[in-house]
């Protein structure tokens, strides 16, 4: 009897953590659409809100002088009137995974360094004059790069120092290649994808 019980127990635990594996983000084939309340709602692809997410871009103007973001998610009630959503850190559309940095902006790798770009516009465009005619230049904009780790929700800039300060040390073999290569400030992107074929994050 003991013996049954403890093979019963011992199934149960080695379905469960099958079950949580895979249904974590990397893991996974299939995003579950919704809103992630926190980072280990997105990690663990278990939004915990849902219903039908639209995105409305601000104008340039809105970010600029009103210092908002460049979108913002908006919940749809049943009779069609949006709601703003607020205290969220990301959603998902069902196909792919978005941050909430500066607005929402999509992974374009999820992995154990998972990637997404920031776009922000920095300053009021000036006017410029050409004989006598005068033209509003569209406002400068700014794509910064930025790294999540899944273990940890740490969020780094996709920079020379923190690639080689905090990211590449966990694989010494990469970071020696990374430190030889000469063309390294210029492949920054290459070798976040490659320590993500290189490492499995560790629960």
């Amino acid at each position: 009897m003991m013996r049954f019980l403890l093979s019963t127990a011992l199934f149960s635990g080695l379905f469960l953590s099958s079950f949580a594996q895979d249904t974590s983000i990397y893991d996974t084939h299939q995003l579950k659409k919704g809103i992630y309340k926190s980072f280990r709602e997105f990690r663990s692809n278990q939004p915990s809100e849902n219903g039908k997410l639209v995105v409305k871009d601000k104008t340039p103007a809105a970010q600029i002088y009103l210092l908002a973001s460049r979108n913002q998610l908006m919940l749809l009630d049943s009779a069609g009137h949006e709601h703003k959503v607020k205290n969220f850190w990301g959603y998902s559309d069902g196909t792919a995974a978005y941050i909430r940095d500066n607005g929402l902006n999509k992974f374009d790798e999820i992995g154990y360094y998972c990637l997404y770009q920031v776009h922000a516009i920095t300053s009021a465009p000036a006017n410029r004059a050409t004989e006598g005619i005068i033209f509003n230049n569209t406002p400068p904009a700014t794509i910064s790069r930025k790294v999540l780790n899944i273990v940890t929700g740490d969020v780094y800039d996709l920079t020379f120092f923190n690639l080689r300060r905090y990211i590449l040390p966990q694989d010494t073999a990469l970071l020696r290649e990374f430190n030889e290569d000469p063309k390294n400030k210029e492949k920054l992107i290459y070798y976040i994808e490659k320590f993500n074929q290189r490492n499995n994050p560790v629960w």
